[in-house]
């Protein structure tokens, strides 16, 4: 029997000051980080909206960045809620954009995906109109998303070439042989009427996502590679998923687990506005090892195992007493992952 990964949280609780001027925690990352295969600093639930003084700080993003550079991190990944989505798409989209410009310093890629607060249906749903209808023009749609948060890193990642900006991409780090897949639970149609709720909280995977997870994100013609997964909603726990999972999850979770035990078959998905056929094949596969999931939306730090499998959340990087990101390091031979939290980041 294959020998699981194991979870091991260090949570360390810093001052407001820099992220370099706690030596215990730099002390405690860079020795693992020394020992680890691939490190990466990893926030989520950033909530930007400089309007009412919300969301995450620039301090924050500073100290963020800085820790990526000194603990050698191979990439940085925010797993969404990247602004806050409670005023018009215009302002919105400012804000995504201002936010984008504070990673400009960082030296290592910045995966980023979608959250549920990031297409402004909170917006569209405050601002309903008396009858109970709504505005879908100030919907912000995946693409005009990802054209931001891309825009010119597009070369850094593989991306789904019918769908360059959806959201759903990968990048491999060859020294690890680990390949990181970031995923959109927000890929979800803009039907007007349909209730918004019904989408705002727990999003979806679509059919184009889902094919091309089976057909091309978990594709490999070597041997030895391993593959994590981030998104910002859990896919496949319940116990830290959300109260209602994303629709088409149990498609997510059953391609990795056929791509772990190098299955064939076919998916089917009949939900309204969300069907799917999703043919996989990973009988010829070189490489099957599924190493661990990674998502946020909960503003907690909790983790679970849903068949072997480490599913890790971490809390939310807004508030400036409370907001905070983790360190992330992965020893595939000892077969350890290792978080470790800088501030508090608390709810």
């Amino acid at each position: 029997m294959k020998k699981l990964f194991a979870l091991l949280a260090a949570v360390l609780i810093l001052s407001a000051a820099a992220f370099s001027a706690d030596a215990a925690f730099s002390e405690a990352a860079k020795k693992a980080a020394a020992r680890a295969d691939l490190v990466f600093v990893w926030g989520s639930d950033v909530h930007y909206q400089p309007q009412d003084n919300h969301g995450v700080s620039r301090d924050m993003i500073e100290e963020f960045v800085s820790a990526a550079h000194e603990t050698g991190a191979a990439f940085a990944a925010v797993t969404g809620d990247l602004y806050h989505g409670h005023y018009d798409k215009a302002t919105s989209l400012g804000n995504l954009a201002e936010l984008c410009t504070f990673f400009e310093g960082c030296r290592v890629p910045v995966m980023m995906t979608q959250g549920n607060h990031d297409d402004n249906r909170y917006y569209v749903y405050k601002t309903r109109n008396p009858d109970d209808t709504f505005d879908m023009g100030q919907v912000i749609n995946k693409e005009d998303i990802f054209r931001i948060v891309l825009k010119g890193r597009e070369k850094d990642f593989v991306t789904d070439p019918a769908n360059p900006y959806g959201g759903w991409y990968y990048k491999d780090f060859t020294k690890a042989k680990i390949r990181v897949i970031m995923l959109n639970c927000i890929d979800v149609p803009h039907i007007p009427d349909y209730p918004v709720n019904r989408f705002k909280y727990y999003g979806g995977f679509g059919s184009d996502q889902l094919n091309w997870l089976a057909s091309k994100a978990l594709k490999f013609s070597k041997k030895g590679w391993g593959v994590i997964v981030m998104t910002h909603i859990d896919y496949a726990s319940p116990e830290i998923g959300n109260w209602a999972m994303p629709v088409n999850c149990e498609i997510v979770e059953g391609l990795l687990e056929a791509f772990a035990k190098q299955e064939a078959g076919t998916f089917y998905s009949f939900e309204e506005g969300m069907e799917a056929r999703v043919k996989y094949n990973f009988r010829h596969n070189r490489s099957n090892e599924y190493i661990g999931a990674f998502a946020g939306h909960k503003h907690k730090n909790l983790s679970d195992s849903v068949s072997g499998v480490p599913h890790i959340l971490v809390a939310n990087m807004f508030n400036a007493s409370a907001g905070g990101f983790d360190l992330v390091t992965i020893d595939r031979k000892k077969r350890l992952i290792n978080t470790f939290r800088c501030r508090q980041g608390a709810a």
